[in-house]
Parts: structure tokens; C-alpha cells; sequence
């Protein structure tokens, strides 16, 4: 009875260390995701960054036979040349198309070109939409003063998504600055990456951690690589054509173009605006040189994302599409990496379960 109780003490007193070893560690780990949390998003995609680029960075360091540090800061300055460049150049065509426009405003000129009479064939709606546009192209003065509540609500909407758009880009900025440093001291970070992940799930982990790297690289290239390439060769037609506000336009293409809407939907009625604005042989040669372009990611996409990669195509596509709904642009990545791993699982789990079966079966018949 004696060392009965003894036992049951024991096993108490056990349960109550681990019980506060336990409680310690949860509130160590909690404090701690609470001071991250401000610069979480920077870091996950200092994360994703230095993962895109750490096989070209490899190479690099490797040919040139320069220092990590070194490597790195190149590899920075030329990912922010990337970054602010874009940047720079569609808000300097915005500002230059506004003062323009304001210009002409002033002037007492027509903003707005005339209506086409084709449009008062439109269903339902053709004479109404024609009644306004006309309205405006002849005073644009009057249809300023008469929709001014509605003018001011639309300028502090775009006023808050171009304070959104310019926080988001000082944060990628910032983003950048830490790959840097993230890529200067990789070596050191992979191995301890790869020790963790080989004690969590010892070879299974670094199975998932090969996955993970695979995907935020193919998915960098098959999304963000596509949607770079395909805004920039629209940009440019419409440049070339003389479409207005050219660089906004090219900036909200390469928007939808990552979050998978496509930039179909702005880019059809830049086409039938080319038909009735530009001479019939500048939009056919416009329209020809378009409809492909739009084309592009669908063909391109497929092929980068899954290649090299266990997982199926329609589980990264699902990942890409979902995690950018539930996520933003950094679901964009992390949605295919957390689907990847667990359609992995999935496999694994089915194949250890259906082994011993097969090993059943095949024993009475020998």
C-alpha cells in the first residue's frame, strides 16, 4: 500500500513538472510570436525572397568566386532596382497624364473624346451611356460640378489603395534588405534549418523542406516571373499604340495577372477602345499582337510550376488560388508549400496502409 502511494506521488509530481515545463514553453513561445507579429509579414517574404533566389545566388558565388556578404549585396541592390524601378516609372506616367489632363481642363479642351454612334446600339443601356458620355466630352466642367460627391468619394478610395499600394512597397523594400542578410549567412541557416526539420520528422522533414524550397521557386517563376513578363510585353504594346494611361494600366495587368484574375478583363476593352479610337490598321496590328500576349500565362504557367515537382499540377494551382483568397500575395506562395506537404502526407499515410495488405494478400498464395 505504501509503495503504492509512493507511485501514485511520483506520477503526480511527474505530471505536475511536465505540466509546468509544458505551461513555460507555451508562454515562451507565445510571447515570442507576439513580438513578431508586427514584422511577421516582412519577414515571411524576406523568407520567401532569399528561397526564390538562393540557387541563382548559389551560382553567382560560386563563378565569380566572391564572398557571401558580397554576393548578397548585389543580389539585394539589384532585386530593389527591380522593385522600385516599375515603380518609379508608372508614377511618374500617372503624374504626367494627370497634370495633362488637368491641363487641358483648365484650358476649357476636350478631356473626354466624343461618344462613337455605335454605342447607342448597346442594349438597354446604349442611349443613356451615350446621353453621359457626350455630356462630358461637351462640358466636362458641368459633369464635375453636378458628380461632385461622387468624384470625392472615388479620389479618397484611390487615395487609400495608393497609400496601401505605397506601404506595401516600402515593406517589400524592407523585405529585400533582410533576404540580404538572410543570404549572407545561408549556409549556416540551411544547416540549421535542416538539422530542425530532421528532428521534427528525421528524413520525412527534409523530404517537406525540399518540397517547400521546390515550390516557392517554381511558384516564383510560374506566377510572379509570368505575370512580370506578360504586363511588361502588354505595357509595351500599348505604348506603342498610344493607348492613354498606358502605365497604370500595365501596373493593374500585372495586379490580377498574380492574384490569377488575368489581365483579360482590362485588357478586351483596350482592344475594342483601340477599334473605335485608332485607325482600323493600327488596332488590328494592336489586337493581333495583344490576344496572344493574353494567352501567355496560360501556356507558360502549367510548365514552370510543376516542373521538377512530386506534387500534381492541380494541387499547386488549388494552393496558388486559395491561399491567395485567404492570404493575400503571401498566401500566393504559402497556400501550394502547406498544400504540397500535406498532399505528401496524404501519400505516405495511403502507401504505409496499403503495403501491409498487399504483403496479406500475397502470403497465401505463396
Amino acid at each position: 500500500m505504501i509503495e503504492t502511494e509512493k507511485g501514485r506521488a511520483e506520477v503526480t509530481r511527474f505530471t505536475i513538472d511536465v505540466a509546468v515545463r509544458l505551461g513555460l514553453i507555451a508562454t515562451i513561445v507565445y510571447v515570442s510570436l507576439l513580438l513578431l507579429q508586427p514584422v511577421a509579414p516582412l519577414m515571411l517574404w524576406a523568407i520567401i525572397l532569399s528561397v526564390a533566389v538562393f540557387p541563382l545566388f548559389n551560382l553567382v558565388r560560386r563563378r565569380l568566386h566572391v564572398r557571401d556578404g558580397l554576393a548578397a549585396a548585389l543580389f539585394s541592390v539589384l532585386l530593389l532596382v527591380l522593385l522600385l524601378t516599375p515603380v518609379v516609372i508608372l508614377a511618374g506616367s500617372a503624374i504626367d497624364s494627370l497634370d495633362a489632363y488637368a491641363r487641358m481642363l483648365l484650358r476649357g479642351e476636350h478631356v473626354v473624346p466624343p461618344p462613337p454612334e455605335s454605342v447607342r446600339d448597346w442594349p438597354m443601356v446604349g442611349n443613356r451611356v451615350y446621353e453621359f458620355w457626350l455630356n462630358g466630352s461637351n462640358d466636362i466642367r458641368a459633369l464635375v460640378t453636378t458628380h461632385v460627391g461622387q468624384l470625392a468619394s472615388a479620389g479618397r478610395w484611390i487615395g487609400r489603395v495608393a497609400g496601401g499600394v505605397f506601404l506595401e512597397v516600402l515593406q517589400f523594400a524592407g523585405a529585400i534588405i533582410v533576404a540580404g542578410i538572410l543570404l549572407a549567412y545561408s549556409d549556416e541557416l540551411l544547416e540549421t534549418v535542416r538539422g530542425l526539420a530532421g528532428r521534427v520528422a528525421d528524413k520525412r522533414g527534409r523530404h517537406f523542406l525540399e518540397i517547400a524550397g521546390s515550390t516557392i521557386r517554381n511558384v516564383s517563376q510560374g506566377v510572379i516571373g509570368i505575370a512580370l513578363l506578360q504586363s511588361a510585353l502588354l505595357g509595351i504594346g500599348m505604348l506603342v499604340a498610344g493607348v492613354p494611361f498606358a502605365g497604370p494600366i500595365t501596373f493593374v495587368c500585372l495586379v490580377l495577372a498574380i492574384v490569377q484574375v488575368g489581365p483579360n478583363i482590362i485588357m478586351i476593352p483596350v482592344i475594342i477602345w483601340s477599334w473605335m479610337y485608332l485607325p482600323a490598321l493600327h488596332a488590328g496590328l494592336f489586337t493581333v499582337y495583344t490576344l496572344p500576349l493574353l494567352l501567355l500565362d496560360n501556356v507558360l504557367r502549367p510548365i514552370l510550376m510543376a516542373r521538377g515537382l512530386p506534387t500534381p499540377m492541380a494541387v499547386i494551382l488549388a494552393g496558388v488560388i486559395c491561399g491567395t483568397l485567404a492570404g493575400g500575395l503571401i498566401g500566393l506562395f504559402v497556400g501550394p508549400v502547406v498544400l504540397s506537404v500535406f498532399y505528401d502526407l496524404l501519400v505516405a499515410w495511403i502507401a504505409s496502409g496499403a503495403k501491409p495488405e498487399e504483403g496479406d494478400a500475397s502470403a497465401p498464395s505463396a
